[in-house]
């Protein structure tokens, strides 16, 4: 696969989400990792991230606390965006880690480099 060739699915439009994609290619290609089913999650990674980037901008917008309105009863909640982003977050490391792209994978990595090289003496 070469990166030339994959794009976003036609669905991401966000330019953060884009450029994550391209950043996700690039790693994996690095690491001789990439085929379909890594490349399933990277879309969802990205997907993921778009969410999150429409989240962000309605924070922007009402901000992190919103006044609601219930019959007579005023009161002031949290946007429900920031939970949303805080639950995306999460998920997205997750699948991050799957791909081995956190840097607790390059940790581990090193540690088992480490051992061998010890065990050879």
């Amino acid at each position: 696969m070469s990166m030339k060739t994959i794009k976003p699915k036609k669905i991401i439009k966000n330019k953060e989400a884009k450029k994550l994609f391209q950043i996700l290619i690039q790693e994996l290609e690095k690491e001789n990792n990439l085929n379909d089913r890594t490349l399933m999650i990277v879309d969802n990674i990205v997907l993921l991230e778009q969410l999150k980037q429409e989240h962000m901008d309605d924070i922007k917008r009402r901000g992190v606390m919103e006044l609601f309105k219930n019959g007579s009863q005023e009161m002031f909640r949290e946007n429900k965006s920031v939970d949303k982003i805080l639950k995306i977050v999460e998920q997205q490391r997750k699948l991050q880690a799957e791909l081995k792209l956190t840097p607790a994978s390059e940790k581990k990595v090193a540690e088992v480099v480490e051992v061998d090289d010890f065990e050879k003496f």
